[in-house]
């Protein structure tokens, strides 16, 4: 059996919105107050009904975002600075939802996973 680790860090700079080609002071940056385990993504997810009648897979990305984002720095949603997890959770803008994606894809990451057996 071959075990892989993921080093995932606390400061995390996005890709979103063209954010790391900025200059480094004016980049968004997420610091997560800790990193939360593979175990835990399960509490992120649930199902609804979409309008075709099928199950579709849904993220409660405000609760990932209050839970583990401790401070933004550099984000501001209409006129109004982001400054914390709980700010960016309730914070309104069509935007902000590829930005939670990026989020849970750094905290969960589907590519690493553990394998058994692997050659």
């Amino acid at each position: 059996m071959k075990l892989r680790t993921i080093q995932i860090e606390k400061r995390f700079v996005p890709e979103w919105n063209d954010n790391k080609k900025l200059p480094a002071t004016e980049q968004v940056v997420i610091h997560f107050s800790r990193i939360p385990g593979t175990s835990e993504k399960s509490t992120y997810k649930g199902f609804r009904i979409n309008q075709s009648g099928g199950m579709e897979l849904v993220y409660n990305d405000n609760l990932l975002c209050s839970s583990f984002v401790s401070k933004v720095d550099n984000l501001e949603i209409n006129d109004k600075k982001v400054k914390t997890g709980a700010e960016l959770a309730t914070a309104s803008h069509t935007a902000l939802s590829e930005l939670f994606v990026e989020i849970r894809n750094y905290l969960f990451p589907e590519d690493e996973e553990l394998t058994e057996g692997e050659s």
